[in-house]
């Protein structure tokens, strides 16, 4: 009797276990299709914001204003994600093309050192005042009107501003005071430091990122520069006439900034002091640099340039961002004989670009960290 009595029991529990089962089925392919809509959804998203993107992009590269499709080739082409970008509408043809019309003219001409005159103070009497040079009359331009931002200890620092850019000119009024600091004495395949850690290590004040390193496809670790480095009188890494990027600039014994393609030997005959390898030249002994089309468009940039009394100048400019997009060469050119430059080189631009000022980063860098690791830097102690 009580087995009867059980089994409707057992029925029971059963059919509940069933009957569980199938709306747990349910829910999971309840789950499965919202899943799969919201991928179809997501997916249909994509594909339209691709199609989108291309169509724009078609606009842009193929459309009627080759001033637009040139500039933001040229753009692309600097950085290290997009540069695939052009090429999805150019053949390389093309693009050499492009880039031929739009880039900086290169300077044949070396420093002249005579066009640079710096005072001399002594124990026993101030500094005299400073006779530039017989053709370098019109070469030495007062302070800018607006106040700057920061200014101690023979160091001003500049807000600076234009239609597609923000940045910072910091002067320093000793050349003897900037240097080449490097990551370590000994190039190797270690990670280079953050443009913050060089300039604690030179107990510097002030700091900005320098020449080139190897980088390939945008993974490079800082470590290892391409080109000369020479600091504190000291060949650390030699030239490489290869490179791209295979101007020398820096300071001789003088402290005079010199620029040149100088091979190893040629860079001790010139008796250099502290220098790196970037380029290209900007301002050549109070002259511009030639221009052509948007030279190499609009990202961030550094520089770096010398005055006729000695004052050298250090130019950072934020890019790739809603509030500064960057600037260009011309750009460059520009706000460096706008304050006085003799001479004036490019320096490693993109998200290497940053400003070390008294402890703190002053510009807003591309990377997360605020500074990718870097071989080399100006430092100003």
């Amino acid at each position: 009797m009580e087995e009867w009595i059980a089994m409707p029991e057992k029925m029971n529990k059963s059919a509940a276990a069933r009957k569980a089962r199938r709306a747990k089925l349910r829910r999971r392919r309840k789950i499965r299709r919202v899943l799969w809509r919201c991928t179809l959804s997501l997916l249909t998203v994509i594909v339209l914001l691709l199609a989108a993107l291309l169509s724009a992009g078609h606009s842009a590269f193929l459309g009627p204003s080759r001033t637009v499709a040139d500039l933001l080739t040229v753009t692309m082409l600097e950085t290290s994600a997009l540069k695939f970008v052009p090429r999805i509408y150019y053949s390389e043809p093309e693009i050499e093309a492009i880039v031929a019309r739009n880039q900086l003219g290169e300077v044949q001409e070396e420093a002249d050192t005579s066009l640079i005159v710096i005072a001399q103070p002594t124990p026993e009497a101030p500094a005299p005042e400073v006779t530039p040079a017989p053709n370098a009359a019109d070469l030495i331009t007062s302070e800018p009107t607006v106040p700057p931002l920061y200014e101690e200890d023979g160091i001003s620092i500049f807000d600076v501003q234009g239609g597609t850019y923000n940045g910072y000119m910091m002067i320093v009024q000793d050349p003897s005071r900037v240097s080449v600091g490097v990551c370590r004495d000994g190039f190797n395949s270690k990670p280079g430091l953050l443009l913050h850690e060089i300039a604690q290590r030179y107990d510097a004040v002030a700091a900005i990122n320098g020449g080139a390193f190897e980088d390939t496809n945008g993974q490079g670790n800082g470590g290892t520069p391409t080109g000369l480095v020479v600091s504190e009188g000291k060949l650390l890494h030699k030239a490489n006439t290869s490179s791209i990027h295979d101007i020398t600039v820096g300071f001789n014994q003088d402290d005079i900034l010199v620029f040149g393609r100088f091979s190893t030997a040629e860079a001790k005959e010139q008796g250099l002091r502290d220098a790196l390898a970037f380029g290209p030249v900007l301002v050549y002994n109070g002259e511009p640099a030639p221009v052509k089309g948007a030279s190499s468009g609009l990202n961030p940039r550094t520089a770096i340039g010398q005055r006729a009394d000695g004052a050298v100048l250090m130019l950072v400019i934020d890019g790739r961002q809603a509030n500064s997009i960057g600037a260009s060469y011309a750009d460059l050119i520009k706000i460096m004989l706008d304050y006085g430059a003799v001479n004036a080189v490019n320096l490693d631009g993109g998200s290497s670009s940053m400003l070390y000022y008294n402890g703190e980063y002053l510009n807003n860098g591309v990377t997360l960290t605020g500074s990718r690791r870097l071989p080399t830097a100006f430092i100003v102690r």
